[in-house]
């Protein structure tokens, strides 16, 4: 993984060193929803930035992207044995293993460089259908791991504790996947659009892989 994002790297300074027809700069922010694939819920994702837009023709730009995103999600809830703070297990009114409902959520902030590839349709004077995809690298900065209900633990920890997203468990700061890209810039270089990142890079040795998906405004300088 470090060497594609070496090359990604290469990539973004050959972008910004190409000759082409014209070039701008974007403003981009966004919000939506991400998760992870599977069973995992989702939870609020945001997105802010800039891009350096290289135009080779009419139809064709590269667009290498610098953002700040917040991505997460939550895990599905889970049962868990009730444990009394010396230790023992703590019974029900039957006599049986308590359990408790916990329930954990994780914030999962990142710096990302996209690269993206758009295709522009000419549908009115100033106006254009856009379409992008291309890959993304990521590093995790930073975020908090919440968590509710976990009978297990001590003292007030039953009822809720947190802890640094990154490091937590094994959970990877590296990302890296594939973003894409539909939408429709108007007139004034305002740019509404849907995207997705789509996680190649698993969060942890033996778990899952982002998903997001948001409502992006750019706007073209």
């Amino acid at each position: 993984m470090k060497h594609r994002f070496s090359l990604l790297i290469l990539l973004l300074i050959l972008a910004a060193a190409t000759p082409a027809a014209a070039q701008n700069l974007h403003l981009k922010l966004g919000g939506g929803l991400a998760s992870r694939y599977g069973s995992d819920k989702a939870v609020g994702a945001y997105k802010i930035g800039m891009g350096y837009e290289v135009e080779f023709d009419q139809h064709w730009t590269l667009t290498p992207q610098l953002l700040f995103y917040g991505k997460g999600w939550q895990d599905p809830e889970r049962a868990v044995p009730v444990i009394n703070d010396d230790g023992t297990p703590m019974l029900d009114d039957n006599g049986q293993q308590a359990y408790s409902t916990m329930s954990r959520s994780t914030a999962a902030c990142y710096v990302e460089l996209p690269l993206m590839l758009s295709y522009y349709i000419r549908v009115g004077e100033a106006r254009y259908i856009v379409l992008s995809a291309g890959p993304y690298a990521a590093l995790g900065v930073n975020g908090k791991i919440k968590t509710r209900g976990d009978g297990s633990r001590i003292g007030s920890e039953k009822l809720f504790y947190s802890s640094p997203t990154f490091g937590h468990e094994g959970l990877r700061r590296f990302d890296a996947g594939i973003q894409s890209f539909a939408g429709y810039q108007f007139g004034s270089g305002l740019i509404l659009g849907m995207e997705a990142d789509w996680g190649l890079v698993k969060t942890r040795r033996n778990g899952k892989r982002n998903l997001s998906g948001l409502i992006s405004l750019s706007y073209k300088f």
